[in-house]
């Protein structure tokens, strides 16, 4: 009998462990890289800048109930997340990003050209 009651604590344990495992997409995510490709003909070095400049105030926020909260200068995205088998991030259904080496990448993709934005997670 005191042998199964501690069969029982150790896999209560176990299963308490897996539970409480920290999923890797939660916490806040903060711009590492900016990489703006825009035509030139279309656009000039200063917009370029000015776009870079925007889009390293985004800040991402992913709670554990996937809840991803995107703010930015003048945006603020809210939705449900989830992550399909080959890394690909959907928001409330959409493709959003990609979860890549440890960090999401997201791609807009305009008339002028297109920006990737490189996220890293903050510490």
């Amino acid at each position: 009998m005191k042998t199964e009651f501690l069969l029982l604590i150790g896999i209560s344990l176990i299963l308490c462990a897996c539970h409480h495992k920290v999923d890797p997409l939660f916490g806040t995510w903060t711009v590492d890289k900016v990489n703006v490709q825009f035509d030139e003909q279309h656009s000039t070095p200063e917009l370029v800048k000015q776009i870079g400049e925007m889009e390293r105030q985004n800040v991402i926020s992913i709670t554990a109930d996937s809840t991803l909260t995107l703010k930015g200068m003048d945006d603020l995205v809210q939705g449900r997340l989830s992550l399909k088998s080959d890394g690909t991030l959907l928001l409330d259904g959409v493709a959003f990003g990609q979860w890549k080496d440890e960090t999401l990448i997201t791609q807009t993709t305009s008339p002028l050209g297109e920006v990737v934005v490189r996220y890293k997670k903050a510490k």
